[in-house]
């Protein structure tokens, strides 16, 4: 009887199988890497914002210290404090001031000492008080935000030869852009437009000593 070698089929398989094993062990591997990848960007950026020390972008940690920033450009104003108020913008600041109410138009102060000299003009009156009524403030990234924002304006100025000391009530509206760095949010970019005005004679307070 006739016997058979069957050694030359079996290596044929074995190396058919270990070659479809190899394929099908890529196709598995590819599929993986993508959601590999996700994870590792994720792990990734979970580290950053551990890191950075603030939360994800948009947070409500982000709206109140804009909301801080706001207040306190109000009161660094009323303080006539520029030292503050130097604090308050980035080195490549502009502020727009007297634009109209559209945001077009005013007058441009360029760099950081531009924008601070401009609180000078805080020297014509005697007293202020400054008021945020309302801000619709958004979060456009990481590092980035922009603001629309109303407040009030109650500036008193001292009596001329002309004049009796006169309060003038104006209503006024920022645009902003902001930017964070090192974990605090600044001013880039301010346009300030008054709305409305209203003048009234002051009345002296009677101070009781």
């Amino acid at each position: 009887m006739p016997t058979t070698d069957f050694a030359p089929e079996r290596r044929r398989m074995l190396t058919m199988l270990g070659t479809g094993a190899a394929v099908a062990g890529l196709g598995a591997l590819a599929t993986a890497t993508p959601a590999a990848a996700t994870s590792a960007a994720a792990s990734d950026e979970l580290s950053t914002a551990a890191s950075y020390g603030s939360g994800p972008a948009g947070s409500a940690e982000d709206e109140l210290a804009i909301n801080r920033l706001l207040e306190t450009y109000l009161f660094a104003v009323d303080t006539k404090d520029k030292t503050l108020f130097r604090t308050l913008f980035t080195e490549d600041a502009t502020l727009t001031v007297m634009a109209h109410p559209d945001g077009t138009a005013g007058i441009v102060k360029s760099g950081i000492e531009a924008v601070v000299a401009n609180l000078d003009g805080a020297a014509a009156w005697g007293y202020s008080t400054h008021v945020t009524a309302n801000a619709s403030l958004r979060v456009t990234g990481r590092y980035t935000a922009t603001g629309d924002s109303h407040a009030t304006a109650q500036l008193v100025y001292p009596a001329t030869a002309t004049a009796p000391e006169t309060v003038v009530v104006r209503g006024i509206r920022y645009r902003d852009e902001y930017v964070r760095s090192a974990g605090v949010w600044k001013i880039r970019k301010r346009v300030f437009s008054p709305l409305w005005q209203y003048n009234g004679t002051a009345v002296q307070i009677a101070y009781p000593n």
